[in-house]
Formats: structure tokens, sequence, C-alpha cells
């Protein structure tokens, strides 16, 4: 009898055990499904375009919002892994610093978000903006 509770004790362990594994590694493969390869969260991403960006380039990205003789750019892709020469981080210097995949300042009213944002904020909205399809 003692022998048939210590194997029922290790059987519901090895059970528990198994499971926590298994429980475990979804958790990961459901973390890493939120990720780029940058690195930048897809839902973060997501949350901080929709509060800060959407508004002036649409919730589709295709921009086109007048502002005065300024017209907010269109972020979707292709065109603009284009445009940055596929480099996320001129990209992400569009966004913290306002400048240009050459530099030069972009057009105002499109804001510097250093300070507001952070770099893995930023990171973070790169990852959505490449979700963005014409």
């Amino acid at each position: 009898m003692k022998c048939r509770a210590y194997r029922l004790h290790l059987l519901v362990a090895v059970s528990f055990l198994g499971a926590f594994a298994v429980g475990a590694a979804q958790a990961q493969t459901m973390q890493s499904a939120t990720m780029t390869s940058a690195g930048g969260s897809l839902a973060t991403g997501r949350m901080l375009y929709a509060a800060d960006c959407a508004v002036f380039h649409l919730a589709s990205g295709a921009g086109g919002v007048h502002f005065g003789a300024a017209v907010s750019a269109d972020l979707q892709s292709p065109g603009l892994e284009q445009t940055y020469r596929g480099d996320d981080k001129l990209i992400m210097r569009a966004i913290l610093e306002a400048k240009d995949q050459d530099g030069a300042p972009l057009d105002h009213p499109m804001p510097a978000w250093a300070g507001r944002l952070s770099p893995a904020e930023a990171a973070d909205i790169v990852a959505y903006l490449h979700t963005l399809h014409d």
C-alpha cells in the first residue's frame, strides 16, 4: 500500500511538472508571436499608434490628412520600407527626431517624439507599422 501511494504521488508530481513545462512553452510561443525580430511589441505598438499617430496618419496608416500646406505621410508597407531603405533605425529617427530618411526635418506638424516616447516605444510603433499594408 505504501509503495502504491508513493507511485501515485510521483505520478501526480510528474504530471504537474509536465503540465507546467507545456504551459511555459506555450506562453513563450505566444510572447514570441507578438514580438518582431527587432524586439518591438506589436500589441504595444498598436496601442501607441492608435493613441498618438492614427489621428494624423489614419488608422490604416494611409495618411493624406491635410494640415495647411502639409499632408501627413503614408506609413503603409511596402512604401514605408522603401522610403527608409528598409532601415528601422531611420524610421525610429523619423519618429523620435522628426527627420526624414536623409536627415532633413520632416514637414511640420510632425513633432519629434523624443522625450515623450522612449526608444523602446518607438521600436514598438515601428514593429506595428510593418503590419500596415496598402
